[in-house]
């Protein structure tokens, strides 16, 4: 919403048309750092860290903690117009956010594993 205000980018148009709106690629790249945490990556984050915190809860919370923290910073790389698009995301840390997600989605694998009896630790 901030960003639609600043950029002033009216609903329903989901992103800036180049051309029309003044600022669209930095519009563009606010909507779609957010695009990629809450509609691509939180929801598998979030049912691997259920799913894996029955066996492994502390691991799990210090996991979401940096998958929180990951996000934040992939978004602020993301938009930050100084920076190539291809590295933005990840020159601020964002990297972070994607390596809380395999960690979630391995040690969903591991207890998965372990209550086939596939290994035993």
């Amino acid at each position: 919403m901030k960003a639609r205000k600043e950029f002033n980018v009216q609903y329903p148009n989901l992103y800036a048309t180049p051309g029309y709106h003044k600022d669209a690629d930095a519009f563009n790249r606010v909507q779609r750092g957010h695009q990629a945490v809450l509609v691509e990556s939180l929801p598998s984050f979030t049912l691997s860290a259920l799913v894996a915190g029955v066996c492994y809860p502390v691991t799990m919370s210090i996991t979401g903690l940096a998958w929180s923290v990951g996000a934040y910073l992939f978004q602020i790389g993301y938009a930050d117009t100084s920076l190539d698009v291809k590295m933005a995301r990840y020159k601020k840390g964002g990297m972070v956010f994607r390596l809380a997600n395999a960690v979630a989605f391995g040690a969903c694998i591991r207890m998965s594993g372990k209550l086939m009896g596939w290994w035993s630790s």
